[in-house]
Parts: structure tokens; sequence; C-alpha cells
């Protein structure tokens, strides 16, 4: 008697590396940038004369720190999809992340304060 014949299931990919997890991971890093920009004022100038600057340049270390993380997000996701399908390199998201690091190295340094 013949052994049945087993078909190979192929292996799924990781959620990470689904396009739709890139997508949506860079679309909310874009759209936190946008927030950032935004609340940039708040530890600047007229940001550090209140009296709760503190405050302030918590809640901006928070803000920048998030769309950090999903800017990493996005560019790892993006980078394990395009070693399955050789997807172009994720420009927008690496460009993101170097804008937050150079934020965060601002602010820590004091240059925001001018």
């Amino acid at each position: 008697m013949p052994e049945p014949v087993r078909e190979e299931i192929p292996p799924s990919e990781p959620f990470i590396a689904t396009p739709w997890a890139g997508t949506l991971f860079t679309v909310l890093s874009g759209l936190s940038f946008l927030l950032v920009c935004m609340v940039l004022p708040l530890v600047g100038k007229a940001g550090m004369q209140t009296t709760y600057a503190a405050q302030n340049q918590r809640a901006f270390l928070v803000i920048v720190m998030l769309s950090l993380i999903l800017a990493a997000l996005a560019t790892y996701s993006k980078l394990a999809r395009r070693k399955i399908d050789g997807s172009p390199l994720p420009l927008f998201s690496m460009i993101l992340m170097a804008l937050c690091l150079i934020l965060l190295g601002a602010l820590s340094v004091g240059l925001l304060h001018i």
C-alpha cells in the first residue's frame, strides 16, 4: 500500500513581516512625528519660562520616545519584509528614526531651550 503524499505547508511569515504591519507602523510613526512637531514649542523658549516647564519637557520626551519606537518598529518590519520579497529600503522610516534621535539628543543637551 503506497504512503499518502503529504503536502508541505509553507511556513507562515511572522506578524511583524506582513505588508500591512509595516504600513501600519509607518503611518502611525508619521502621525506621531506630526504630533512631535506640533508640541515642539513646549520645550522652546516660551515653554521653558512657565512654572510647569518640567512637565512640558517630560511630555515632549514621552511623545518623542513613542515616535521613535513606532519608527523603529516600522523600519524593522519593512526590513523583515525586504528579506522575504525584496521590498525597497524603508527610507521614510529610517529618516523618521534619525530625526527622532536628533531631537532626543538636542533635548538632552539643552539645545531646544534657546
